[in-house]
């Protein structure tokens, strides 16, 4: 009985190191379970990629663009439309909308938390709802939209001013835009009842100059000019941002740089219009001396 006595007191330290031990483990793994559960998102939908029907073109292409976010305001101002760009497999959450002012929000992205992130920059879709009252007026809404790139600890947000509405419009690629027709160019009969654009050569084919018809204080932006072939072009126009237009229909000439390659004879000019609401329009006319 001596003997076992002190080998009693010599297991139950064991033991009960034994259950701290396994005490300290679950606390260890409820705290990985919490650090690894992805924020809660307020949005009304989420989803990777830029929406084909947006009022806006995509910016990748935009030589000013550093990977900020963009957006818009819906037409009956029910949703904003976030778009943000980080690594498709970190992709940002949006986690807050609050009112600043009657003209301003503020958006929060944030990430969920993640082992490894591709290196690309992939187009997130936050679509969410316009808080109550907000948004009825008629001027520029804009949104403040703080990204926390926190998916390996939190961090500092990057904060973007994204505006809403009205939409930026595009930048023509024109050279020069002008209401009404060249002194030197005679229209077709019945140009203004049809309505379809015309394109003729500037001195030496240097120039071109394509005249579209509407809104003589909404004219398309230019946004293209590629060759197709030796003989063809493609001329893509945007469409208009939804701000107020003069109700008239009249002519407005864009002139355009001419991109080297193409052949002295008949060159055909593909012309295709955006649409906000509907399809796009398309024209193939032949340039005209």
């Amino acid at each position: 009985m001596s003997v076992s006595a002190p080998r009693s007191g010599l297991r139950m330290p064991h033991r009960a190191s034994g259950i701290a031990f396994l005490a300290g483990m679950v606390a260890v793994l409820t705290g990985c379970a919490g650090i690894g559960l992805p924020p809660a998102s307020v949005a009304l939908s989420e989803a990777a990629g830029f929406p084909a029907d947006a009022p806006i073109a995509e910016p990748l292409f935009d030589n000013d663009w550093r990977g900020e976010p963009v957006g818009w305001l819906a037409d009956d101002r029910a949703t904003i439309t976030i778009v943000s760009y980080w690594s498709s497999s970190c992709p940002f959450i949006a986690t807050a909308i609050e009112v600043v002012d009657p003209s301003q929000l503020s958006i929060e992205l944030r990430q969920g938390p993640a082992q490894a992130c591709t290196d690309d920059l992939a187009p997130r879709t936050h679509v969410l709802a316009v808080p109550d009252g907000w948004g009825t007026g008629e001027g520029t809404y804009t949104a403040v939209v703080a990204r926390f790139a926190d998916a390996f600890g939190s961090s500092e947000p990057t904060l973007s001013t994204v505006t809403l509405w009205p939409l930026p419009p595009d930048e023509s690629i024109a050279v020069l835009v002008t209401r009404g027709v060249p002194d030197d160019v005679t229209l077709p009969e019945g140009s203004l009842d049809k309505g379809d654009p015309l394109a003729f050569w500037g001195a030496g084919r240097e120039s071109l100059r394509v005249i579209t018809w509407g809104s003589s204080s909404c004219p398309p932006p230019a946004l293209s000019l590629d060759i197709v072939s030796p003989s063809e072009l493609a001329l893509v126009f945007g469409a208009l941002p939804p701000v107020a237009c003069t109700a008239d229909f009249a002519p407005t000439t864009h002139v355009l740089a001419v991109p080297e390659g193409l052949d002295a004879g008949t060159v055909t000019l593909a012309i295709t219009i955006e649409q906000r609401d509907a399809a796009s329009l398309q024209y193939r006319i032949p340039i005209s001396d």
